[in-house]
């Protein structure tokens, strides 16, 4: 389901750009976004927490989903 749009932060390359914020799997989380920049698609919602960088505790939630779309 689509919930509007969103900020998202690229995990490869620090770009912080807006797009569509698309429930993922029914869950409260996002589907990550490609990064107009570099084109990755390991990307997260930017909160305070994304703002902590590699600290964050939703990345290691990302990462899951990251690993899960790269298959």
């Amino acid at each position: 389901m689509m919930r509007g749009f969103r900020k998202f932060k690229c995990d490869e390359c620090g770009n912080t750009f807006n797009a569509m914020d698309i429930e993922w799997n029914a869950t409260a989380y996002s589907v990550p976004q490609k990064c107009p920049k570099c084109g990755s698609m390991h990307t997260m919602p930017a909160s305070l927490g994304s703002l902590l960088g590699k600290l964050n505790p939703e990345r290691k939630l990302y990462q899951k989903i990251w690993e899960e779309m790269d298959r």
